[in-house]
């Protein structure tokens, strides 16, 4: 196992980057899962963040059976909230053609971003609660998880008492050691201003036109872990982002040598400033999202442990960011 560089909240110790499950016995299969997630801890990734409703509720046990004689060294986290869609015979066979069709050179291109998203609710009850960590925890083989998550939380569950006290007593018997809001970023910023002790975790969308995202990490007193998801949104918000980076190469106001960076333009130099402006700047713990083929995660690691930008040229950047957000 590799090593790379680790973020520390409190008593939990992560890797900053995290392998997300979100495609799991989804859009991507059981072997080149473990394949993946293989890669990862080849490369120090300790975090694996994962969900009960993940891969038709399959995805967890992957998961489990990758960390056979790993458990110790991992961060797990896990979600719960949203019910878990079954398959029938016949979306088991689109599952796989669809699978099929992803490893095809362009498909997966063809599809991205296309369509609008539902918004989805999550819906929490203390017996289910209590019956869907039972079934986490068999599936992953594990006796705890680092984290579990509320999987789509509304402001709402920061009210509700009796789930805050079931979660509690969850933790006090070990089998829960964090308890986080999955959430848009105004149900977050609300959990960071007055959430209960219940609440130490918070994952959300990495969003860096966001002036609340970029704000988290300085509001944060309370060493809730903070963990972006999708940094890189969509193919729209990429392409707002990289044409930001090449205006600010053309910006006599830009400090010169920023500026000599910035016209690299190269998609290397774009993941650097990416990734550099939610760990370093924006104070998240971690960011993860789905890294299932190695030269993308490859370039993760490599954007993460050899940024070329300062602390003080990615704050010039996001600056330029959130004025345009």
């Amino acid at each position: 196992m590799g090593s790379m560089i680790e973020s520390v909240c409190g008593n939990l110790r992560t890797s900053v980057l995290g392998f997300g499950c979100g495609s799991v016995m989804g859009r991507v299969g059981r072997s080149d899962s473990l394949r993946a997630m293989g890669v990862a801890w080849e490369h120090g990734i300790t975090l694996f963040d994962t969900a009960r409703s993940y891969g038709f509720g399959e995805a967890e046990g992957v998961l489990g059976e990758f960390l056979q004689g790993k458990r110790e060294r991992a961060v797990v986290a896990t979600k719960y909230g949203l019910p878990v869609q079954r398959q029938s015979g016949a979306k088991r066979l689109a599952v796989g053609a669809v699978r099929a069709a992803f490893k095809v050179p362009g498909v997966r291109g063809l599809v991205r971003g296309k369509g609008t998203k539902a918004e989805v609710v999550g819906e929490f009850s203390v017996a289910g609660l209590r019956e869907s960590v039972e079934t986490s925890l068999r599936a992953l083989g594990t006796d705890y998880v680092d984290v579990l998550f509320l999987h789509e939380a509304t402001a709402a569950v920061l009210q509700d008492d009796a789930l805050m006290e079931a979660l509690d007593e969850l933790v006090k018997a070990g089998k829960v050691l964090r308890v986080g809001l999955y959430a848009g970023e105004g149900v977050i910023d609300a959990a960071i201003k007055s959430a209960s002790r219940t609440i130490g975790a918070a994952q959300f969308g990495a969003d860096p036109f966001s002036p609340l995202v970029s704000g988290f990490g300085a509001r944060n007193r309370r060493e809730m872990l903070l963990v972006g998801n999708h940094p890189f949104g969509s193919e729209e918000r990429m392409g707002r982002f990289a044409a930001a980076l090449a205006a600010a190469s053309r910006d006599e106001s830009v400090p010169r040598e920023l500026r000599e960076k910035l016209k690299d333009g190269g998609a290397e130099m774009v993941l650097e400033a990416l990734l550099g402006i939610g760990l370093k700047v924006a104070g998240l713990h971690a960011l993860v999202f789905s890294m299932m083929r190695r030269d993308h995660l490859e370039a993760n690691v490599r954007a993460v442990e050899n940024c070329r930008f300062s602390e003080a040229e990615l704050k010039m950047i996001e600056g330029r960011l959130l004025q345009q957000g």
